[in-house]
């Protein structure tokens, strides 16, 4: 576990190096706000292309090859966008960077390998909170390195990437034990059984609603910081730090503990059900005490939602599809990320400054009663 979670961790701050500096790079190359936003969408875009096919793949070969490959491909890409010239090499790293990061799912399929049935949930929230101190971590990172000069981050971030590729090929053991069964299913068959199945599909979809609310808030939420309280750059950035941190505290502290008391399915539940509060209370909010509490609100009930759907997806997924199932449910995800950052831009500018994190708060809350009918009670039955 520990092997699997530093894997993860450098991974992301990798990531995170680069993802805020990107739409400055491209911008040096004469990239306008349009192109920028493709570029950016270009990521989460591959992820829903790849993320099904890397957790199929690691069913098939293991989960090892898939996460050395991947980090390969973050090496790669990232020196890539560091020598880039023109805006065509930029979208070309993107495109390998979104396939490499198409991963998540291999690497929660590796921690479903490793834990008991009881652990599972702590497993992911760990995943979860690896995560989240990467994109802590990464940015600030990012913006020290940035003041040496414009392309040190992405050498960086390539050379991170090197490093936790040696670790990985070095310490990182096969997860799967020898002699697994391999996955029955043709890839097709087995994205029909996920979006389908009485008991995967609604887990898939509230995985998809209530990322697309989140991101939604994402992608809003500093404009809404500027737009009612005139908080600048350094304010924002601050805010999203506070976050993530509330974020890591629900997935890697909190949730192994409710979930060994309530069950996974009640704290899911009580996790959307806080997400939707979150989000309403920031819509309201009027000044930055009320934002503060919010956002831990918002924070540590969204880290027990994501851990929860994660574990419960993993449970409800035949023991040979594991990566396939996962990497569908990551897919889906990734499919909102894609829209649900358009879908709350649109929101803010012809609506209202509120109506990302309303409407956000009102998929959430339905996602509450999809859960308490297809799944808490099936369950208490």
């Amino acid at each position: 576990m520990a092997l699997i979670l530093l894997t993860v961790v450098i991974d992301l701050i990798g990531f995170g190096i680069v993802l805020p500096i990107l739409p400055l790079w491209a911008q040096h190359f004469g990239a306008g706000a349009a192109v920028i936003g493709i570029l950016s969408a270009t990521y989460s875009l591959m992820q829903v292309i790849f993320a099904p096919l890397w957790g199929r793949l690691s069913d098939r070969v293991g989960r090892r090859p898939v996460i050395l490959v991947t980090l390969a491909g973050s090496c790669i890409s990232a020196f890539m966008i560091g020598i880039a010239h023109t805006i065509v090499l930029l979208f070309v790293a993107r495109i390998i960077n979104g396939i490499s990061g198409a991963s998540y799912a291999t690497a929660q399929a590796y921690v479903a390998d490793i834990t008991t049935t009881e652990g599972r949930a702590r497993g992911m929230g760990l995943i979860g909170a690896a995560f989240g101190i990467g994109f802590i971590i990464g940015p600030a990172l990012g913006a020290l390195l940035s003041l040496i000069s414009s392309s040190t981050p992405f050498f960086f971030a390539s050379g991170l990437a090197a490093l936790n590729l040696v670790l990985a090929w070095r310490l990182l053991p096969e997860s799967r034990r020898p002699g697994s069964v391999t996955a029955p299913m043709g890839r097709f068959a087995m994205m029909r059984h996920a979006l389908t199945s009485r008991r995967l599909a609604p887990l898939v979809w509230m995985s998809f609603l209530a990322t697309f609310a989140f991101v939604g808030m994402e992608a809003t939420f500093a404009l809404l910081g500027s737009d009612r309280f005139g908080y600048g750059p350094a304010t924002m950035g601050m805010l999203f730090a506070y976050v993530g941190v509330a974020a890591a505290l629900g997935q890697g502290f909190l949730v192994g503990r409710v979930v060994a008391r309530y069950g996974e399915v009640r704290v899911m539940v009580w996790g959307l059900g806080g997400t939707a509060v979150g989000l309403a209370v920031l819509a309201a909010a009027f000044n930055v005490f009320v934002v503060l509490v919010a956002l831990a609100i918002l924070g540590v009930f969204s880290g027990l939602a994501f851990a929860t759907i994660s574990a419960l997806i993993s449970h409800a997924a035949p023991v040979d599809m594991q990566g396939g199932v996962l990497g569908v449910a990551a897919s889906a995800s990734g499919l909102a990320r894609v829209g649900g950052p358009i879908v709350a831009g649109v929101l803010f500018e012809y609506i209202n400054p509120s109506a990302p994190l309303v409407i956000g708060a009102l998929i959430t809350a339905a996602c509450v009663v999809v859960a308490t009918r297809t799944v808490l009670r099936p369950a208490a039955a």
